[in-house]
């Protein structure tokens, strides 16, 4: 067991489940190796927070299922991750700016009325984290290195929060451009 192995272990040590305690999952698929779990439930844990995160492999073309199980379970909300992303977008009863100019959603939030929201968190999260540490993006020029999924998320944000000029350093120019796009 390596360390950071261990240090989670002793952090999840006396963690409580019970009939109040609130799920939330990650779906995707392959998703077992997730460290997802290990990292939503310490935070929970240590902020006093009464929900259990895991992870829940769900097979492509599944997505649906995955919603409906969702609103049938009482699920409080889910990460999702490959290859549900895009077709989670179009299942959800609504979307927000940034996973609708993206067409792909990362997080889905159940609202107040029940219904399901999905949201493109990546960008947005980068930006507040700078601003956190006193960085503005308005007005840079920033490199971004690939041109996946969060970082077309990170590159929608920095347009939003008026960033100068995006350069993208990606294998593929294709998929870099169509990044920008």
């Amino acid at each position: 067991m390596t360390s950071t192995q261990e240090s989670f272990k002793v952090a999840l040590s006396g963690l409580r489940i019970n009939s109040s305690t609130a799920i939330a999952a990650v779906i995707g698929d392959p998703v077992k190796h997730s460290l997802s779990p290990v990292i939503h439930n310490v935070g929970f844990k240590s902020l006093g927070i009464d929900w259990v995160y895991v992870a829940c492999e769900v097979k492509e073309g599944e997505a649906q299922a995955a919603l409906d199980a969702m609103k049938v379970l009482g699920l409080r909300g889910l990460s999702v991750t490959m290859p549900h992303k895009t077709a989670i977008a179009s299942l959800v009863d609504s979307v927000s700016p940034a996973a609708q100019a993206l067409h792909s959603v990362n997080t889905v939030e159940v609202a107040t009325d029940g219904s399901l929201v999905g949201h493109s968190t990546d960008g947005d999260g980068l930006v507040a984290s700078l601003k956190e540490q006193g960085v503005s993006v308005q007005g840079q020029a920033i490199l971004i290195l690939g041109a996946g999924g969060a970082a077309r998320s990170v590159i929608d944000a920095l347009q939003r929060h008026d960033c100068r000029e995006i350069f993208v350093a990606n294998r593929s120019l294709e998929h870099a451009q169509a990044a920008v796009a």
